[in-house]
């Protein structure tokens, strides 16, 4: 990984934080809790970014709160059946 490429990582919260939150679906998953901390991260569009470019590089949707917003969310937005 790319030091200067990822640098806005080690801003994000979510780094900081930890944990299952960043999970959906799995047993003592939080996604709630997760899409709060993400509202305050001041990387949450590079996340979301870095998300989609790794969807496309990999063809397919990643699991997970990622630039705060959920899989379902996501697909939702993308006008896809959740």
């Amino acid at each position: 990984m790319s030091a200067g490429r990822y640098a806005w990582m080690a801003d994000a919260l979510c780094a900081q934080v930890g944990g299952d939150q960043w999970t959906e679906g799995l047993a003592g998953s939080g996604s709630q809790a997760a899409k709060r901390i993400c509202s305050d991260c001041p990387v949450i569009t590079e996340c979301d970014q870095h998300r989609a470019a790794l969807e496309r590089h990999d063809g397919t949707q990643l699991r997970g709160v990622w630039g705060g917003r959920t899989q379902n969310q996501r697909r939702q937005q993308l006008g896809e059946a959740a």
